[in-house]
This record gives structure tokens, sequence and C-alpha cells, in this order.
């Protein structure tokens, strides 16, 4: 859909079975905006289907066959169009006429004859708001994605984890499907930042939030925990084949070495959903796992039943 600043650019649709009258809206908005003509109802539904779609509808109410309330219904029940700020155009001046179109959707109407000052202010007014929503929910939809996303790294952050477990384990318990998750942590962290500074842990956490986007499967829901707490969701996955993913990028971490820190280590905790457990038992279970695996040395993997290394 068309919509910038560029006048130019945008599109009004007039749809009037007299073509004078057709012809007379066309001349007026022409020097501002790029113009089509629709001359009855069913040729205004396909031609506003047309790419790029129109920024506003200029519609005859009065037409044979299909009058312009029932085309007016018609842009509003479908999701392509039902948007597009439609203007009603009439000779008849009454408020039942006038309400009825507003019930159906229609944002605004012109009176016949109409005044050429009037007519391009009510489209710029339209054009107006309908960047202006545009705008809006172009920064609702990026505050919607920050608020998911852990500010340094990316990835999704805890409270975005916590929504997206919750839903897995639902949907886990509901089909009996597996369902595991891996907590994995840095091991010696405090110290790299306490030796060389807090840039180049953050470099670090960055780089093993990008290494975790390229190593894990598509299906693997990837999130910075906290700190230096990586948690992983993995659905449709075993136990046994989420500790075999773990051990995978363990190793690939063991061998990755980073310019001003050289090469460094990570624990991991496995555990795994089974009917009746809550999410919360869930990572519990994972954090003991993980707990073990520092205990017992660091730079390891510990499930609920297995030990690997």
């Amino acid at each position: 859909m068309t919509n910038t600043m560029d006048t130019q650019t945008q599109t009004i649709l007039i749809v009037d079975d007299l073509r004078t009258n057709a012809l007379a809206l066309a001349k007026i908005l022409q020097p501002e905006w790029h113009v089509k003509i629709a001359m009855d109802g069913p040729e205004a539904l396909q031609m506003v289907l047309d790419d790029p779609l129109p920024d506003v509808i200029l519609l005859d109410i009065r037409m044979p066959g299909m009058d312009g309330y029932e085309v007016c219904r018609r842009l509003k029940q479908s999701p392509e169009t039902q948007d597009i700020p439609v203007i009603f155009i009439t000779a008849i001046e009454a408020e039942k006429e006038e309400a009825r179109g507003l019930e159906l959707g229609a944002v605004d109407y012109i009176v016949k004859p109409v005044s050429p000052q009037i007519v391009k202010a009510k489209v710029r007014n339209q054009i107006a708001l309908r960047q202006a929503l545009a705008e809006l929910a172009q920064k609702n939809k990026e505050l919607e994605r920050l608020a998911a996303r852990d500010e340094l790294t990316g990835l999704f952050n805890r409270r975005k984890l916590d929504e997206n477990f919750e839903k897995e384990v639902a949907r886990a318990e509901r089909y009996a499907r597996p369902l595991s998750v891996i907590l994995l942590d840095l091991d010696h962290f405090k110290s790299v930042n306490d030796t060389h500074g807090h840039p180049v842990g953050d470099t670090i956490l960055i780089e093993t939030a990008n290494r975790l986007r390229t190593a894990l499967r598509t299906s693997d829901i990837p999130g910075r925990w906290g700190g230096e707490e990586f948690l992983i969701i993995c659905p449709e996955t075993e136990l046994d084949t989420a500790a075999q993913l773990a051990e995978r990028l363990r190793r690939e971490y063991e061998n990755l070495a980073f310019p001003e820190a050289g090469r460094l280590t990570a624990s991991f905790g496995v555990a795994a959903h089974q009917s009746g457990r809550l999410a919360k038992d869930i990572l519990q279970s994972a954090d003991k796992a993980l707990y073990r695996a520092k205990k017992g040395g660091r730079n390891r993997v510990e499930s609920e039943v297995l030990s690997m290394r």
C-alpha cells in the first residue's frame, strides 16, 4: 500500500455512474493526487484491489444496480479493503441517509453540488489521518518488539521466554508432545568483566547470542534468561535429544575464541516436560541440573537423568 508524503503517489478512487460528475471530481483532485475512476459498483470492487490500493474512495450513493451503500458494505467486509476511508458523495441531505452510511463504515459525506475546497480538504484530512495511524501502528509494532527483546543481545528477554514457555508447556500437555529446555551459563564470566571490563563482557554476550541463532534449529527458541544465562526452549524434543544438542553447543562454545578474552566455556542444565509438570517445575529442574554441572567442574552438560561430557 502506498502512503508517503509525496501526494502524487497517493491514489484516489472515484466511483460515480455519471461520467460528468466523475470527471468533475477528477479535475479537482488530479493536480494533487493520482485519480482512478469506476463507473459502477462491480467495477469499483474489482478496481479497488489493483495495486496500489486507493488511499481514499469517493463513492456516489445513488447508482443503478449496486448502490454506494452495498459497495461500502462489501469493502468493509474484506480484510484487504476494510481500512480504506470511504467518503460518500450524495445529493441527498438527510440525517437518516448520512447515519446509514456512517454505520456502514464511511468516514465522511460530501453533498452535491460539490465545493472544490471542501472536497480537497476532506481528502487531505483522511490521507493525513491514514498516514498518522500507519505511523502509530508501526511505532506500536516496534515497541512490542522492543518489549519482547533483550536490549543487548536482541534475543527474547525473560518475560517473553516465560510467555513462550507457558504456551509450549500447555501445548505439550494438551497433545502429549515432548518438550525440553536447556539452561546455559557462561563459566567464570565475572572474572571476564573484572579483568577485561564490561564492554568486553557485553561483546561476549552478543557473540554468544549470535552463535545460538546460527547453531540452533529453527524450531528452538533461545533467549537471555539474565546476566550470563541463556535459556533455550526446545519444542518437540525429548530429553536425550536436548542433552545431545546441549553437548554439541558446549563443544562449539569451547572451541570459540574471543579476541579480547580468548577461549571460554559454558555449563548446561537440561530438563524435560512430563505430564502434570508446571513450567516453573521444569525450569527449576533445569536450574538444578545446571548447578550440578557447575559443581561438577563446569564445561559440562547435566540433565535430569544423564550426565554427558
